[in-house]
């Protein structure tokens, strides 16, 4: 009895084993993106269809019948990202399609529609590669590449046969850490013959692609003119702004330094009106000290000739009178 029931329960796997090598539909898609699993039935307007995913436990992805979705059943993780092409149900095609694949949705699909017709579909989800960057630092070179699903393989390879040394480091990133960042570097052979007259390729290489990146002397030259061209319109575009910038400050340290006339008071000696508006040029700080020394000897002299007295004698007043009409030396 006993071994009866081993025998049946290895014909069980062995029939398992059968159907997913020999049976199963493989489906590889790309993750963040949406993916169809195809399914082909007899077309009919009265189809009765359901998709589930075959793990521990039956889920549920999506059923439809009496020309319409149910979804009561419907596992949360497919809500609002499983859906049939109802306009194409009556020519037989039952292909499931999900939006916004991730990680979890790989495993193996049933598609039901009705007798032993079922398909079983393997679905694998990739985050392929999609850019390699290498580059020159100091006396490595260093190649990368991100976002990666599943593990990656980084390989290196010379145009001539060489020693060198080189370090991978290979990091999960994410959300759920689910994706690969890989980086790797090499150190220039202690040798003669050094990086000028080599080229490094970098693969990073994926079950479903890869990507190579190459570095070689005349990438070097070309990044090293690129730069030194940077520089020199940098440099002409400095020496071009700086005689501007200074015009523009002169300019400003004229018109801060400059006394206009108008906020000169018109000063009147004698007969002589002078007015800020009739000047045509501003008159220097000793133009200015004259006009007001000027100024004040005479209205001191007028002062003085108002304190005496008409037909005063006075010979002390007569010599304060001639002292203000005197010049005074500064």
């Amino acid at each position: 009895m006993e071994l009866s029931r081993i025998i049946g329960m290895k014909c069980v796997v062995l029939a398992f084993l059968w159907t997913l090598t020999n049976g199963d539909t493989e489906v590889s898609c790309v993750f963040q993106e949406s993916c169809i699993l195809p399914c082909s039935f007899q077309g009919s307007t009265d189809a009765v269809i359901s998709w589930s995913l075959l793990e521990a436990r039956h889920v549920s992805i999506l059923s439809y019948n009496s020309n319409q979705d149910q979804l009561t059943q419907q596992d949360e993780h497919f809500r609002g990202r499983a859906s049939l092409f109802k306009d194409q149900l009556s020519n037989g095609n039952a292909s499931l399609q999900l939006t916004s694949v991730e990680f979890q949705d790989e495993g193996r699909y049933k598609c039901a529609t009705g007798g032993n017709n079922d398909s079983f579909i393997s679905l694998k989800v990739d985050a392929p590669v999609r850019e390699v960057n290498i580059e020159k630092v100091e006396n490595r070179i260093i190649c990368s590449s991100e976002g990666i699903y599943p593990e990656p393989v980084l390989t290196w390879s010379t145009s001539r046969q060489t020693v060198f040394r080189s370090t991978t480091i290979v990091q999960q990133s994410g959300p759920n850490r689910e994706l690969y960042n890989i980086k790797s570097s090499v150190i220039f052979p202690d040798t003669k013959h050094d990086f000028t007259d080599m080229t490094y390729s970098c693969t990073v290489s994926t079950r479903s692609n890869n990507q190579t990146a190459i570095l070689s002397n005349r990438n070097l030259k070309e990044g090293i003119a690129k730069a030194m061209v940077a520089g020199v319109i940098m440099i002409a575009v400095i020496l071009g702004l700086i005689p501007i910038c200074c015009s523009k400050f002169n300019s400003k340290m004229h018109q801060s330094c400059s006394v206009p006339m108008s906020v000169l008071p018109a000063v009147e000696t004698g007969s002589v009106e002078l007015q800020s508006h009739q000047a045509q040029q501003v008159p220097d700080a000793a133009e200015i000290s004259s006009r007001l020394d000027l100024v004040l000897t005479e209205k001191t002299s007028e002062e003085l000739k108002t304190l005496i007295t008409p037909g005063h004698n006075n010979e002390e007043d007569d010599l304060l009178l001639k002292a203000a009409e005197e010049p005074t030396e500064m």
